[in-house]
């Protein structure tokens, strides 16, 4: 019976002193109900508790974690360890800058800016660290924090980046859209059909469906298709292109990051973090492959992208950060409504595992370990409670009502900051301390 649940823990957790760290059962254990099993964990400091394991650290040093899940009969279903490694802030005597490409779970900066404030500032909760020159975040999206830029943008995924693919549209409209509608999909006057990415005040975003390379339409409108909340018309008078990749030479249409810092006036580039991988799942390779092989073609592209980098700055760190599990309480039927893929909610859980054991196993491997690292995210994020929500009647007969995600893919402001706590440990752990 052993080994029958995997538990997907990574090579080593960062925690910082002072910082309170919680490792979620529901990000890490594999299995459509983990809580119907006895889940264990085992260390000499920190705490059990039923959802998660806890750990305040007052010290520096290095902990073994071993999490164990049994069945009703005593049975091993599942083990893993990892390691706790603790360490002390301390101001740097240089300013690193960093650039973080990613998708919409980073272009509005929320995760950034609280991983920031959390550095260089000293007030909010918990109280920042106050090293004010430790730490400067570069690129040419603002989101919306103006300290911290970022190359994040909605519905993209590593093509984005890499190639000249046809872009989505931004339409100007009065916006009374909710989270309910996101990734929702509409047809143009052409018959070619968008998906709902961004929503803004009087702005929203659109990518193309599965891909589809039809023209751009200038005006509306949009009908509903699938999956919004609110499905009248969305009436504009004007679209524009969302862009290429920031990262195209203008000049040679070829990736160029020496080009890219000189068109954004960013004087080098010290660590990178990427969180990608959230996107593209409804394109034709992630439709037709094992997920495995799906994942391990995502990492090849990463791995280009990321010689580019390299090529540019020979010293420059890479984090690759890990997924966050999605909504696990309706907030995928929300915005996906009952088609495959993401109508199976484990089975978008699965790939995200699969993915990160693809990542980590890449920052492994003999060429890139010395200046590349395995960020896991998915255990340091509470997905059972990071989503938007409303209160919905249990059913149509009832007055009771129950709580219900909105929104399958985008966190709460709460949510972000559990990111970006993640981020704080791993870069204190790299760059701010003794």
């Amino acid at each position: 019976m052993e080994n029958q649940i995997r538990i997907i823990l990574p090579k080593k957790y960062d925690l910082v002193v002072g910082d309170t760290f919680q490792l979620y059962y529901r990000g890490v254990i594999e299995a459509p109900n983990p809580y119907v099993y006895s889940i264990v964990s085992i260390c000499d400091k920190g705490r059990n508790f039923p959802r998660y394991f806890e750990y305040v650290p007052t010290e520096p040093g290095q902990h073994k974690l071993t999490m164990k899940v049994y069945d009703a009969q005593r049975n091993l279903l599942g083990e893993a360890e990892t390691l706790l490694n603790v360490v002390a802030p301390k101001a740097p005597e240089k300013t690193t800058n960093i650039l973080v490409i990613g998708d919409s779970l980073t272009g509005g900066g929320h995760w950034i800016n609280e991983a920031r404030r959390r550095i260089v500032e000293t007030e909010g909760e918990p109280a920042g660290l106050g090293f004010e020159n430790a730490i400067k975040f570069v690129g040419s999206n603002k989101g919306y924090y103006a300290d911290s830029r970022n190359e994040g943008y909605g519905g993209w995924h590593i093509d984005s980046f890499l190639y000249n693919v046809p872009g989505a549209m931004w339409i100007e409209c009065p916006n009374s859209r909710t989270p309910e509608d996101h990734h929702s999909i509409w047809q143009d006057v052409n018959g070619a059909l968008w998906q709902l990415e961004t929503l803004q005040i009087d702005y929203l975003k659109f990518n193309r469906y599965k891909d589809h390379t039809s023209p751009r339409p200038e005006h509306g409108p949009l009908t509903h298709y699938a999956n919004a909340a609110d499905t009248s018309p969305i009436e504009f008078t004007h679209s524009s292109n969302a862009g290429g990749s920031p990262f195209l030479n203008p000049e040679t249409g070829k990736i160029d990051f020496t080009d890219y810092c000189k068109r954004n006036n960013i004087d080098g580039i010290d660590a990178v973090y990427i969180f990608l991988g959230g996107n593209g799942l409804m394109g034709t390779e992630a439709a037709t492959l094992p997920r495995k092989e799906y994942c391990q073609i995502v990492v090849n592209k990463t791995k280009k992208l990321v010689g580019y980098i390299k090529e540019a700055f020979p010293n420059v760190k890479v984090k690759i950060m890990g997924q966050t599990m999605r909504s696990l309480n309706g907030g995928i039927g929300s915005n996906y409504g009952a088609q495959l893929p993401f109508t199976d909610v484990y089975e978008i859980h699965y790939y995200c595992n699969e993915l990160d054991l693809a990542y980590e196993a890449w920052c492994l491997e003999d060429a890139y370990k010395d200046f590349m690292e395995f960020i896991n995210i998915s255990g340091q994020f509470d997905c059972e409670y990071a989503y938007p929500y409303k209160e919905k009647p249990v059913n149509t007969r009832s007055t009771v009502t129950e709580r219900m995600d909105i929104d399958g893919a985008h966190p709460t402001k709460d949510g972000y900051k559990q990111i970006g706590d993640a981020v704080y440990r791993n870069i204190i752990a790299s760059f701010c301390c003794e």
